[in-house]
């Protein structure tokens, strides 16, 4: 493992910021928090790890908070960004995540995260035992509604969408054109983005408790087609590659390219 530490760049937070709400998305998609055992102390640490395809959007990701330590998992082709400075954990990551508060029941662990970081919990045998709680935060309508929500939900895409097109079984002179996104234990949160994003699909849990949701017709995706092209900031990552090679194979298929105006760049 080698890590790459670059000087703090602090940003503004006391201005609407977007690019935050997209990284809370981010964060609540592939994100953690954790307030873990160093012999008698604590180590406190929010981070986020991806595949080696998105080092770009890590740097990025550090730009825009300003602080943090880049990890290279050669191995396992992975990158990571890990924030552990107690005071740049105070300073500039928990204004973002309060006043973009997540939606789902990872919520708690922030919660759990910034009480004990502020109560100055230092030894292991003083932090309260912890099981994240069931009971959902949020309900569908509250979390449309919020005013940050689209933002967060093109961060999310970048950490759980999925755009492929493939053939249906039987019919390779079928091909089809899909948007997939999921999280596990995120009832609430996935039929809170089918019901934003208009799509009638019906929300699938899986025997791992995975709420998943997919879509292939022509409406649904050219609903998600609308939304990336008018949202508030744009994919940043690898999956933004993703979704421009998906959209240039989308005009191949009729079905698609004769009924969605199908954008000429992102």
């Amino acid at each position: 493992m080698r890590s790459i530490y670059t000087s703090e760049n602090p940003q503004r937070l006391d201005a609407e910021n977007l690019e935050h709400a997209y990284i809370v998305g981010l964060f609540e998609g592939d994100g953690y928090f954790s307030v873990n055992k160093k012999g008698k102390y604590l180590t406190y640490e929010i981070g986020i790890e991806l595949s080696i395809n998105d080092r770009q959007l890590i740097y990025n990701i550090k730009n825009l908070l300003g602080v943090g330590v880049i990890y290279f998992r050669e191995k396992r082709e992975m990158v990571a960004l890990r924030i552990r400075n107690k005071e740049h954990l105070k300073k500039y990551i928990v204004p973002i995540f309060d006043k973009y508060p997540m939606f789902s029941n990872k919520q708690y662990d922030y919660l759990r995260f910034r009480n004990a970081l502020f109560s100055n919990v230092i030894y292991h045998i003083e932090l309260p035992k912890y099981i994240r709680s069931n009971i959902h935060l949020n309900t569908v309508d509250f979390i449309i509604n919020a005013s940050y929500f689209s933002a967060w939900l093109v961060g999310f895409i970048e950490a759980e969408g999925c755009f492929s097109v493939y053939n249906l079984k039987n019919n390779n002179d079928y091909p089809v054109g899909s948007f997939d996104i999921a999280q596990t234990e995120g009832e609430i949160l996935i039929q809170a983005i089918r019901n934003y994003l208009l799509f009638t699909t019906i929300v699938y849990k899986d025997k791992t408790n995975c709420y998943k949701l997919k879509v292939t017709g022509v409406k649904s995706i050219n609903n998600i087609i609308n939304f990336l092209d008018k949202a508030p900031v744009k994919l940043k990552g690898n999956k933004k590659l993703q979704y421009i090679i998906w959209i240039n194979k989308l005009r191949e298929i009729p079905r698609y390219n004769k009924n969605i105006n199908l954008p000429s760049n992102y």
